[in-house]
């Protein structure tokens, strides 16, 4: 089946005929206003006045080069002030009057500062005739320098022999920086392009294809364009971009005639096929995720006429709300924005009562929650409150409490903790600092404080570190929560010592108010507090509960 994605090479691209690609590469910027121009020497004529205007064969010392007279070989060179550029072709414009100092000169595109040079000639001036004095040269070959390079001398009027010299009024070096193209080098050679390198002229690839992550490894040599489709979990032209629809979850509504799973296997040629009068396709990415892009492949039968429109939205059910990311009477291919979404719900155009959808791929661009990178193959930091940005990995969406810092990688300050470490740890921690995280304190709390945080008082009743005392001789059982001192301090309960605290129970044998009675049971004391003895008895010569009554006499 034909699918839009071959509509828009033929559309987009200069047929592979070599003699369209040569005419075609010819285009691209003067590029001698990136780089240094240097020449084997120098007779007051300087290497750079050939980069600058006019653009003429009249000669003069502040309009062209002049090299010394050489015995073995002169040369001028351009150095690139970028890795390498793909030269297209070179204007020449040499000294008027003195064509035969020209004859016999060489033209070089080379990737080193060597000399003489030894690749990528360019052209040879053959040793027939003298030649032009301006000249247009194609070249069609990457490198770092350019050279023109001249050994071989002249014959001068008057039967002279003089050595090589170079007098050069005007070059012109066109093409593009290495991985551009344009007629202002503004655009970037498709990625699939093996070493990102392509004609100036039409943006074809020099050397072919990539097609690493193409499916059935098959590009077309001079777009790069995956033609069948893409490999596991990639999408887009060139299939160069991490697909997160591959593994979500896909349906469409009607489920139609065809598995909607066809629109996100990766094949362009497999497509999901409905009709009816409320047509849509879903795409749940099971999370919330960063996505940049998409890349639709609608089949050529599909209705194109009316509105597409393409929502984002976090609640299945609540599509129509959400955020619409395009509308318009065209489906592009490719569409590109920045959004934070979960599920992806695309509506075609309506034609009642019936409406044809035929998808044949849609590629989400984006990473998992957890990744970043080109490829996805980049941990986000563990720390991050959701995806992190899928260039820097910057956690967008915030930190995990307890966590700061665009990466989420530093603890909060001390006696700071919890979301963006904007909360004070409680001061009635006994130690310093809190937990980062929870603001639990470490250790126990201070005096009269509980609680995970020491943010509670004690009960009434006790007091103390971590309120592990408790106040009961006190009256009410009601004392300080800090220092344990009684409310009421006219007295004290009963079984308890007249202090400030309350806090001194009576010995062994005394009970009652102050501890003011005895008692003397059996074997254990009675208690404090009501003088009541065990069940064991009183010592001889006492009875009572609380055994503090004297032995009775018989009558």
């Amino acid at each position: 089946m034909m699918v839009n994605a071959s509509n828009f090479v033929q559309q987009n691209f200069i047929a592979t005929d070599l003699f369209q690609k040569i005419k075609m590469a010819a285009l691209g910027e003067n590029l001698t206003a990136f780089g240094l121009a240097s020449q084997s020497s120098t007779n007051i004529g300087l290497a750079e006045n050939a980069i600058e205007p006019p653009i003429s064969n009249e000669f003069d010392f502040d309009k062209c080069t002049h090299t010394h007279l050489g015995t073995t070989a002169e040369w001028w060179m351009f150095q690139f002030s970028f890795k390498s550029a793909f030269v297209t072709d070179i204007d020449i414009y040499y000294r008027e009057n003195f064509s035969r100092r020209m004859d016999g000169f060489k033209l070089y595109v080379s990737n080193a500062s060597t000399i003489p040079p030894t690749d990528h000639l360019c052209y040879a001036d053959p040793d027939t005739g003298e030649p032009n004095i301006t000249q247009t040269i194609p070249c069609y070959e990457l490198g770092k320098y350019v050279i023109y390079y001249d050994d071989k001398g002249s014959t001068e009027p008057n039967g002279r022999e003089d050595g090589p010299i170079v007098e050069l009024c005007y070059v012109a070096i066109n093409g593009c920086e290495k991985s551009r193209w344009g007629s202002t080098c503004e655009q970037f050679c498709p990625e699939n392009c093996i070493e990102r390198n392509c004609y100036p002229g039409n943006g074809s690839c020099v050397w072919g294809c990539n097609a690493e992550n193409c499916l059935k490894d098959i590009c077309d040599k001079d777009t790069a364009v995956c033609t069948d489709g893409c490999k596991e979990r990639r999408t887009g032209r060139y299939c160069n971009k991490y697909n997160i629809a591959s593994d979500g979850l896909v349906w469409q509504f009607p489920s139609g005639s065809t598995d909607a799973g066809l629109a996100n296997d990766g094949i362009e040629t497999t497509c999901a096929k409905t009709e009816g009068s409320n047509v849509r396709f879903h795409v749940d990415l099971k999370e919330k995720s960063i996505v940049t892009g998409m890349y639709f492949i609608l089949a050529d039968g599909t209705t194109t006429d009316g509105y597409h429109t393409v929502y984002a939205s976090n609640t299945n059910n609540t599509w129509t709300s959400g955020t619409v990311l395009y509308n318009g009477t065209h489906l592009p291919t490719d569409i590109y924005f920045d959004a934070v979404f979960r599920f992806l719900t695309y509506v075609p155009p309506v034609h009642s009562p019936v409406t044809e959808l035929e998808l044949c791929e849609i590629g989400i661009i984006g990473c998992p929650p957890t990744h970043y990178g080109p490829l996805c193959n980049t941990t986000c930091p563990q720390n991050c409150n959701g995806p992190c940005d899928l260039e820097s990995g910057i956690c967008i969406l915030g930190c995990m409490h307890g966590w700061t810092d665009v990466k989420c990688d530093k603890e909060c300050s001390p006696d700071l903790y919890g979301k963006n470490c904007s909360e004070e740890c409680s001061i009635n921690c006994l130690n310093s600092p809190c937990n980062h995280v929870t603001g639990e304190c470490i250790g126990d709390c201070q005096d009269g404080w509980q609680g995970f945080n020491c943010s509670q008082n004690c009960p009434n009743g006790q007091f103390g570190r971590n309120c592990s005392k408790f106040c009961d001789g006190c009256v009410s059982s009601i004392c300080d929560s800090v220092s344990g001192l009684c409310d009421n301090t006219t007295s004290c309960n009963p079984g308890y010592e007249h202090t400030e605290k309350c806090d001194i129970s009576c010995d062994d044998g005394e009970f009652g108010f102050e501890c003011t009675q005895k008692c003397h049971c059996l074997s254990e004391p009675c208690n404090k507090s009501d003088g009541i003895c065990p069940s064991l008895g009183c010592e001889a010569g006492f009875h009572g509960q609380s055994c503090n009554q004297g032995k009775k006499h018989p009558t």
